[in-house]
């Protein structure tokens, strides 16, 4: 069975959003429980209509005869008294800073994006209140799940979005505490953070506009930026020596969590950096030929899942006891007696660990063993009886299968199946990969298409040793010189809708599943057969 190439199909996911995030991801200053911003009986007024002040009128504009009586009281001018002297009075030079603050404000606000800076600010604390059957739409009367509703106003249809207004405009009055209740409500109600609030401001003051392209029927929690998307975008906009300070300061971070009493050597790259404790000519050779290996994932998927805001941060730890200790401090997880590395490339600061196997520092490099268990989701340690791994290897691995994790709707063999493949390109010798092999042209014999559905499945159905065997076949399979030139368009269409496996196998392909499996069967009999 020959594959057909086809034209691809499939539609761009909108980025997820989180509700709640790690604390140090968020970019608000206080986090929301119940508001309740606009309670019945207490809506805001329209725009325009007359605020009530107090007794004496200093809080409400001046109307009818009473502002003519002002007027007519208003003294003229006159020698400064000794009161008024000590007036301190705004030199040109502060106005002129002044004014050069307020413009350049301005550009910023004119810049701003609904999806990308103020989406995420309500989905995460303004949203979940404001909605059907919550105290901000029962009592506030006011429905914030999608624009339309934002911009519409409560639902007796008073606004609180005054587009060019935000002195007029309910919600940026209720937000910096100059109306009651302050908002969001909840905890101590210290509200949002300057910035952020800022932040508000200035979009109402540039417009109230939303996204070219998105439907403002939509629901705003739909195409908002997740916390960690808000996060790449102030990232994206630092300075290259800023970034990498950040990065810096954060990955030694990391690592005094492993081994406080141990400092790193720091080794920079285009791509990457390298926290560790090798000698510099292993350090620069060992990131050499991961920045190549990165340049053939980039060949191999396409831009897409490499397009990253920072630089990876490599950890390579000389004791397995400090990376076990990495694991359990930074990740919050364990690990089992065999796992060599993970990668986690969702993150901010993202970065990739492995315990070093010491293949070109002049000790052994113990023997791998199989692993027993694994939990879904979790990086897999790329061992097997009798394996020897290298360094490069590890790395290469574990960068490779974070990115395509971290990219989209990625399912986990193609993972699996891209990291070690593009780690068997650096140790081609390694026994591991014939294990693999031959473990893969067993289950071809045993029946490949009922072990196969169940790894493009969840692979809950296989085991350990099993899934690495059948990701690694099939990848190896589809990077052949016979189906290399669609394997990016497979990936694309995976990442696109990977929970849509017939639909994509259709579009990249032009097969049904069961053709997709005799072909690749069959390709892993020829190849892996020859090898015995």
């Amino acid at each position: 069975m020959t594959l057909r190439p086809r034209a691809l199909t499939g539609l761009l996911l909108a980025a997820a959003w989180f509700v709640s995030a790690p604390e140090h991801l968020s970019p608000f200053h206080g986090r929301a429980a119940a508001q309740e911003p606009f309670d019945e009986g207490d809506a805001p007024v329209q725009a325009g209509d007359a605020m009530q002040g107090d007794a004496n009128g200093d809080d409400a504009p001046a109307t009818g005869r009473r502002a003519a009586t002002k007027k007519a009281r208003r003294p003229r001018a006159s020698t400064p008294t000794a009161k008024s002297a000590r007036k301190p009075s705004t030199s040109p030079s502060a106005k002129t800073a002044t004014a050069a603050k307020a413009k350049d404000q301005d550009k910023k606000s004119a810049g701003l994006s609904f999806a990308q800076d103020i989406a995420p600010i309500l989905v995460a604390n303004c949203v979940g209140c404001h909605r059907e059957g919550q105290p901000g739409l029962n009592r506030g009367k006011l429905d914030l799940t999608t624009f339309e509703n934002l911009m519409k106003g409560t639902t007796a249809n008073k606004k609180v979005v005054l587009p060019g207004k935000p002195a007029e405009s309910h919600m940026v009055l209720r937000i910096k505490g100059q109306e009651e209740p302050r908002m969001p409500q909840g905890g101590n109600n210290n509200g949002l953070a300057e910035d952020v609030i800022a932040r508000i401001e200035g979009w109402v003051k540039a417009g109230a506009t939303l996204d070219a392209g998105l439907d403002p029927k939509a629901l705003i929690a739909s195409y908002a930026a997740s916390l960690d998307d808000v996060e790449r975008s102030k990232l994206a906009k630092l300075s290259p020596k800023d970034r990498a300070a950040k990065i810096e300061a954060v990955g030694l971070e990391r690592w005094k969590k492993a081994n406080p009493k141990l400092k790193p050597e720091i080794t920079p790259s285009d791509h990457f950096v390298l926290f560790s404790n090798m000698p510099k000519d292993r350090a620069a050779s060992t990131l050499k030929a991961v920045e190549a290996q990165y340049g053939n994932l980039r060949r191999l998927l396409g831009p897409g899942p490499t397009e990253w805001v920072e630089k990876v941060s490599l950890y390579v730890f000389d004791d397995r006891k400090d990376y076990v200790e990495f694991v359990r401090t930074v990740q919050q997880g364990e690990v089992d007696s065999e796992e060599a590395g993970r990668g986690d490339l969702r993150t901010s600061e993202p970065y990739v660990v492995v315990a070093d196997p010491h293949d070109a520092a002049g000790k052994d490099e113990p023997a791998a063993r199989r692993r027993t268990t694994r939990r879904r989701g979790e990086d897999r340690d790329a061992s097997g009886a009798g394996a020897k791994r290298s360094l490069v290897g590890l790395l290469t691995q574990h960068m490779a299968e974070s990115a395509v994790l971290a990219d989209g709707k990625s399912p986990r063999w193609l993972a699996a199946g891209v990291g070690l493949y593009l780690a068997s390109q650096t140790e081609r010798r390694a026994d591991f990969y014939r294990t693999l092999r031959q473990t893969a042209l067993e289950k071809y014999q045993q029946g490949w298409s009922t072990k196969t559905n169940e790894v493009l499945g969840d692979g809950n159905g296989v085991s350990p040793d099993e899934f690495l065997a059948i990701s690694f076949g099939l990848v190896e399979c589809l990077t052949s010189p016979q189906y290399r030139e669609q394997f990016p368009a497979l990936t694309k269409s995976l990442r696109q809708g990977g929970d849509k496996l017939d639909e994509v196998l259709k579009d990249a392909y032009g097969v049904t599943r069961e053709e997709f499996f005799n072909a690749t069967g069959e390709w892993v009999a020829a190849a892996y057969g020859n090898d015995q």
